[in-house]
């Protein structure tokens, strides 16, 4: 109704005003400042100076979203959407709200219409849809700045945001050609009702539950109905319940939420379960956000036969479209050696590998312990190699010239039960020579947190991800593999098909069930991208054309 009363009382204003005189308005504003291309209104810079210019020129200066010089239906879809941006995490005062406010107030009040009101007006629309655009697109925040190690391969460089625009206005679906660029994968449109839903609890009380001591199911205590309110407040199904005894059915959504936050599901409310409990709202909307951004920073989603890590979940997945085809835990680096993001083609693995021990590890950890003596070597069973690929005994090496910035001899453990990649590792060539294998240190696997490697990535099941792996190769049955991970000796297999591997950091998303997944920040990279997200933009993500 606003709409249609907004534009009946501007129609007989059309022979007051010209629109050419707007598209003459246009061409002065934009073309005025052809050469130095920058844009400002009301003291504030528009950022899309040369896909705005671009798409003026193309379109002859004729104004974009004002038909018959009123205001359209799309300049109101976008200021709807504007408006409500912020629930897919970004920022409405980002995008010019209170500017495009304020003129479409002014045009409304004002008989005569002011051009210039209406061509300034067009060109906020325009500069608005462009950078909302390019931060659904590429996220509003530099991942190579803020991302802490994130060298994930970006999206297409050449997005036209100009030519998107001018096909949104065509169609007059400026809705939809937004959210199509915004991310494809279902948990970003799913954590968009999450968020929703948490801002809302936001609204709500929250106070902390505390206890002295661990409470095991059958136990008693005045907190167990607390636990239960909470629970139920976070959508986990409970009775009204007012009983003190931690029974059956608590337990059962006791466990159901440690699963949702990565933690072993015993059913114990111990320490940490209690601390996930307690988190504010206010807190897991910032993980939201944050992760939401995250998503818009990741290539679209593939649908052939791929492998994701995630980093803060210390997890593998095998996927294929929508399924998952194997699913287990993994150990990823340590802070200080930390896993970085990024994306490989993984061509082979090697049954019973040989290990030749990173500079980084080298320096830090085996080298000192080789100027102990020859002990080291024997009992990792590795071996001294000079540079031509010979091998030379302890001995032999004059180790008053050796420090850990002067080795010029290379260390190569030997297939074996103690070898530090386990009996296979899958190989997806890379910058940081970081690989995905086996272990003898099975133990990690029983720990919540697991960040505990050198940088590479170690997983629970090594057999069932080379079987997936190996499955379109005939003579690769799950007996051979089997027998091939028993020998001592190296062996090469390349895939018959190269699979992508995505290696990402999200503490945040939607699981196969629907359930949002939280989990510990385990390298303290949410503060960044969150202090990025809550500051003014100053430049597009990804500079086109």
């Amino acid at each position: 109704m606003k709409r249609i009363a907004f534009t009946a009382m501007l129609l007989f204003a059309i022979f007051l005003t010209s629109f050419g005189a707007i598209s003459k308005s246009l061409k002065k504003f934009v073309g005025d400042r052809a050469e130095s291309l920058s844009y400002e209104i009301n003291n504030e810079n528009l950022l899309c100076d040369q896909m705005l210019q671009a798409f003026y020129v193309n379109r002859f200066y004729n104004p974009a979203w004002v038909n018959q010089i009123v205001p359209g239906d799309n300049a109101f879809d976008l200021l709807d959407y504007i408006r409500n941006v912020d629930r897919q995490g970004l920022q409405p005062e980002d995008y010019h709200l209170q500017m495009i406010e304020d003129y479409l107030e002014k045009i409304h009040s004002s008989i005569p219409v002011d051009e210039t009101d209406l061509m300034l007006l067009d060109v906020l629309l325009t500069d608005a849809f462009m950078l909302l655009g390019s931060h659904l697109y590429y996220g509003k925040v530099d991942p190579e700045r803020a991302g802490a190690n994130w060298e994930l391969q970006r999206k297409d460089p050449n997005l036209r945001l100009d030519l998107e625009l001018e096909e949104a206005l065509i169609e007059n679906k400026v809705v939809r050609r937004l959210n199509m660029l915004a991310p494809a994968h279902r948990s970003y449109w799913m954590m968009k009702k999450e968020l929703e839903f948490f801002n809302d609890l936001n609204e709500q009380s929250w106070p902390a539950i505390l206890s002295e001591r661990v409470i095991k199911p059958g136990d008693s205590s005045q907190i167990i109905p607390k636990i239960r309110e909470r629970l139920n407040k976070l959508r986990y199904a409970l009775s009204d319940s007012i009983s003190i005894t931690y029974d059956g059915e608590l337990e059962k959504q006791v466990k159901m939420f440690q699963n949702d936050w990565g933690l072993n599901t015993d059913g114990v409310i111990g320490k940490v379960t209690l601390e996930c409990l307690n988190y504010p709202p206010s807190r897991l909307i910032d993980q939201l956000k944050v992760n939401m951004e995250r998503f818009r920073w990741l290539p679209s989603p593939a649908v052939e036969k791929h492998i994701v890590v995630n980093i803060a979940n210390y997890r593998l997945d095998l996927i294929a479209g929508t399924d998952t085809l194997v699913s287990m835990k993994a150990v990823v680096g340590k802070e200080a050696r930390k896993t970085p993001v990024f994306n490989g083609r993984m061509t082979y693995l090697v049954f019973n590998p040989t290990w030749t021990v990173p500079n980084t590890i080298l320096q830090e950890d085996v080298i000192p312990e080789l100027m102990k003596g020859p002990g080291y070597l024997t009992k990792k069973n590795m071996k001294l190699i000079r540079n031509d690929g010979s091998e030379l005994a302890y001995n032999d090496v004059d180790w008053s010239t050796i420090s850990r910035s002067k080795f010029p001899y290379t260390i190569r453990q030997d297939p074996g039960p103690g070898n530090a990649l386990g009996k296979v590792k899958f190989m997806f060539p890379n910058a940081y020579d970081v690989y995905i294998h086996d272990t003898p240190s099975k133990s990690f696997f029983a720990r919540d947190a697991r960040a505990a490697s050198s940088g590479c990535i170690r997983v629970e099941a090594p057999f069932d991800l080379a079987v997936s792996l190996l499955s379109d190769a005939q003579e690769w049955s799950p007996d051979n593999i089997r027998y091939a991970m028993q020998q001592t000796k190296e062996q090469t297999v390349y895939l018959k098909t190269p699979v992508e591997v995505e290696v990402i950091y999200l503490t945040a998303w939607i699981d196969g069930k629907g359930h949002v997944q939280f989990r510990n920040d385990v390298y303290q990279n949410d503060g960044k991208v969150l202090e990025a997200l809550n500051q003014k933009p100053v430049e597009v993500g990804i500079k086109t054309m």
